[in-house]
């Protein structure tokens, strides 16, 4: 092995020193995010050749940062990073909150450590310190109730009240699990759209299906629904289905199938008589096998129809009449199609979105539990689309993410409930970390509990601390202001006053804290478990190109 591409190797303290200033620059980087008055980090794009992007979201600044100078140092700032994009995950906000709580985890661990302090007893009572603080949480929080609450809760996750207020609106009329698309306006302001019952982003096939005004879109009522994924190659595999229709004097049909060939379009243009029958023909939504597959579901369910699926063995020869579903109305045009009035049996339906329901639950997944909203979304026949326009290409982007984390977060609290937000009510579960430090006064492991539990309580002050900074107060005079008596007192960090935070509409999402909490002790305990760091040299031109080293 070449001496240049020995591993390098760091021991302790060294190894936690360069944890520690690697996590700090970048956690240095998301504090300012944090409040009403957030400040923006610009980032380079200079090698792409655009100008700076500007950001005021954690998750999206830790995201950005994929590498620092030293490489020891990097090690730190990847925890960092991987963090922000756990809690961003499950969470959809709650970044910049973990990450603060991160560093003075591991900070003040650190520095216990080092004082002789044992690590495995330490990380055993930080975790059982952030499951204290969760539960004290889950049993202080409220429900969400109404519009103006959660345009409140709204705006203390995105600080624009136009926007707020407009998600507020939103998610009142579609509920929690309603689906909502957020999609980029050519206009400068916000608008809102909600479209009846429930659709699919699959148009029709074929132009000449579409009979509306300038020909964009079909309308049809009692309709009759063929759902499928089967390929239709031939046109002889369609006349079972044109005979069933014609015999039954169906006059409006749907067909829902995997893909369709241009023969097989041109016989149903040839043979459907829009006199007597009227049809169109659309593919089967979603992407891939597995989205697919729970397309056909939610459609069958929907409508009352039987899914025909092509890895089942099913064909257009073998169908019957009690395979069609049935709706009050179907639309579709080149991008979508949308039915209202499914008329799927209502006891089936409920024993459907109930085992959705289910899996949102047991899902910690943020892409997951945003495909079973939308799927419970569109069954329940609530969904809208919230248009954010920006007067340049970096504002909008940074408006529709914003938007996209306002909603997901905002939909946890539904589920969830709120505190009082602002920092306050994590300084307030300081209080069972204290009761539970008393609790291990006589304890063999008191000294590491306690370590534990005190470094806890300072870390959950982080938040308030850099909120009031933020804003430009003083974190001190402002944490001496507190009335920490009265519940849910705290300082608005708008007026520098202190208020009653839920009177004032100043919320947190109470599963937003959780996830933070719980994710940022988790990796401070692992980053305190750490006792040496390996620097791996890249290998050499040779080495890469023949797979071979010494």
């Amino acid at each position: 092995m070449k001496p240049s591409q020995s591993p390098k190797i760091a021991f302790q303290p060294a190894a936690s020193r360069s944890i520690q200033r690697g996590a700090a620059q970048v956690v240095r980087a998301i504090r300012p995010t944090l409040g009403p008055h957030a400040r923006v980090v610009a980032i380079d794009r200079r090698l792409s050749g655009e100008i700076p992007e500007l950001v005021d979201g954690g998750s999206l600044v830790a995201q950005r940062i994929t590498q620092l100078a030293n490489p020891y140092e990097d090690i730190g700032a990847m925890l960092v990073r991987e963090l922000a994009a756990s809690v961003s995950d499950k969470a959809g906000d709650g970044t910049a909150t973990a990450a603060v709580v991160f560093e003075r985890i591991l900070s003040e661990g650190v520095r216990y450590l080092a004082a002789g302090g044992d690590s495995v007893g330490l990380r055993a009572h930080l975790r059982h310190g952030a499951e204290l603080v969760a539960a004290d949480l889950e049993n202080k929080a409220s429900p969400i109730l109404g519009e103006k609450d959660l345009a409140h809760l709204a705006n203390t996750l995105c600080h624009d009240q136009e926007m707020a207020d407009m998600i507020g609106e939103v998610l009142d009329i579609v509920g929690e699990h309603g689906r909502v698309e957020v999609r980029p306006a050519r206009h400068l302001g916000l608008q809102r759209e909600y479209v009846e019952g429930m659709y699919w982003d699959r148009g029709v096939v074929a132009r000449w299906m579409l009979e509306g005004v300038d020909q964009l879109k079909t309308e049809f009522t009692d309709a009759s629904i063929l759902v499928s994924d089967l390929t239709i190659a031939e046109p002889l595999q369609l006349l079972p289905v044109v005979e069933a229709a014609v015999r039954t004097k169906i006059q409006t049909l749907v067909l829902v199938v995997g893909s369709i060939s241009d023969s097989a379009l041109a016989f149903l243009k040839a043979n459907v008589d829009p006199e007597s029958l009227r049809c169109i023909v659309v593919r089967t939504p979603g992407w891939g096998k597995v989205e697919q597959a729970e397309s056909l579901s939610d459609l069958a369910v929907l409508t009352g129809g039987r899914p025909l699926v092509a890895d089942a063995g099913d064909s257009l020869r073998a169908m019957n009449m009690e395979d069609f579903g049935h709706a009050r109305r179907v639309w579709a045009n080149q991008k979508s199609f949308g039915i209202v009035g499914g008329a799927g049996d209502p006891r089936q339906l409920r024993k459907h979105l109930g085992q959705l329901r289910t899996s949102l639950q047991a899902s910690t997944s943020h892409l997951d539990q945003d495909r079973y909203r939308t799927r419970i979304g569109k069954l329940l026949g609530g969904s809208a689309t919230l248009w954010v326009g920006g007067p340049t290409e970096i504002e909008l982007e940074e408006r529709l993410a914003r938007a996209k984390r306002t909603i997901q977060a905002t939909r946890s609290a539904m589920l969830n409930g709120v505190v009082p937000g602002g920092g306050v009510s994590l300084l307030e579960s300081r209080d069972c970390l204290a009761r539970a430090g008393q609790a291990t006064a006589d304890k063999p492991d008191h000294g590491d509990a306690a370590a534990a539990y005190q470094i806890l309580e300072q870390a959950l002050g982080e938040p308030f601390r850099a909120i009031v900074s933020n804003s430009g107060l003083d974190a001190a005079e402002s944490l001496a202001r507190l009335d920490l008596t009265r519940a849910g007192s705290g300082i608005d960090a708008r007026t520098g006053q202190p208020v009653d935070m839920a009177a004032a509409g100043i919320l947190d999402s109470v599963s937003v804290l959780q996830t933070a909490v719980l994710a940022a002790v988790s990796s401070a305990a692992l980053a305190l478990s750490v006792e040496a760091l390996v620097l791996r040299s890249p290998a050499g031109p040779a080495e890469q190109s023949t797979g071979k080293g010494s």
